[in-house]
């Protein structure tokens, strides 16, 4: 049990250590792609998944690791994956930088938190349990396995491996060069979670659970401990997501930007109501941006390709109708008249 506790927090500190030194939230670098000019987050975010899909493999070739494929229960992963993906707009941050948030003083983010355990807790054991368990009855698989690039191709997997890295390289190769950075730059802060997402797997099989870094499992394990006082549920898991706020609470005190900020009643209002719809997405989906964005789709898996990318529409969706639409409305209404 030390180890679980140990490596747990350990892997946690330094994962919300680099979250909050890199400023890194995947509802920003989803967002950003059509929304804003700014494509650094979303540039950290595809550095570490190459680094992640390299090293995972690699890990895995030499048997050190033994890689877990989740379930493409494809209703479940596209519903599940555009709920949360509008939640993550709702909320203001994704599942991982809401976590981190909360360590670096945000009220809203901590709402927000809650609100996500809550719908995690309401769909995996809640009065939506029945929903989640028929949105995830229809199932793929391939010859009884789990459903990767590689079996749907049919090719070795290093050659899937290569082209997606070759095409990623290049792009991240052409990206202009930074204009302004507050922390680390998008090319430190991918290399460093990326790393960490390779050591996750290395520590977390090390204790017996064969996956890395993720988000919606964990909260799940603490809210089933409790709610239920099962403290098995508790597993490595379970201590990296206690780990990440307090990594980020130590880089925002480092830096001087710690502080307690509250939004409005009505900001926190719809954090909560974000949160909560962001827990039950995930899971559903089975997963998070983190879960399925980062480490699932590391291990090739269709299911995470295929939740990632509902994630992202979601995003897309809930930010237009949200935020995107309204604006050009009230930027009219602030233009003073004429006189």
């Amino acid at each position: 049990m030390i180890w679980i506790v140990v490596l747990g927090l350990g892997v946690g500190a330094a994962f919300g250590y680099a979250l909050q030194r890199g400023g890194f939230c995947m509802n920003t670098a989803f967002r950003s792609l059509i929304f804003d000019k700014d494509l650094s987050v979303f540039r950290a975010y595809i550095l570490a998944l190459l680094i992640n899909i390299v090293g995972v493999n690699l890990l895995d070739e030499f048997r050190i690791i033994n890689l877990t494929i989740t379930p493409f229960f494809w209703l479940a992963t596209i519903v599940g994956g555009f709920i949360f993906g509008s939640g993550m707009v709702l909320a203001g941050g994704c599942g991982s930088g809401t976590c981190y948030r909360v360590g670096k003083g945000m009220v809203g983010s901590l709402v927000a938190l809650t609100g996500f355990a809550l719908g995690v807790a309401t769909s995996r054991m809640g009065i939506l349990n029945p929903v989640e368990r028929f949105l995830r009855r229809p199932t793929l698989d391939i010859l009884g396995e789990e459903v990767t690039l590689v079996n749907l191709l049919g090719v070795n997997r290093w050659v899937v491996i290569a082209v997606i890295v070759v095409i990623g390289t290049i792009w991240l190769l052409r990206s202009p060069k930074d204009r302004f950075v507050i922390g680390w730059n998008w090319r430190k802060t991918g290399f460093i979670i990326g790393a960490i997402g390779v050591v996750a797997w290395l520590a977390s099989g090390f204790t017996g659970r064969d996956y890395g870094l993720s988000v919606t499992g964990p909260v799940a394990s603490v809210m089933q401990f409790l709610v239920k006082g099962e403290i098995n549920a508790l597993d490595w898991g379970s201590f990296l997501i206690i780990g990440v706020p307090v990594g980020a609470f130590i880089a925002a005190k480092v830096t001087g930007e710690f502080g307690w900020k509250a939004p409005s009643p009505e900001r926190i209002a719809q954090q909560l109501g974000g949160g909560i719809i962001m827990g039950v997405g995930a899971s559903i989906a089975g997963g998070c941006n983190i879960g399925h964005g980062l480490t699932g789709i590391s291990t090739l898996a269709v299911s995470s390709i295929t939740a990632t990318i509902f994630t992202i529409l979601g995003v897309w969706t809930a930010t237009y109708f949200i935020f995107a639409r309204t604006a050009p409305a009230k930027a009219k209404k602030e233009v003073p008249a004429k006189a």
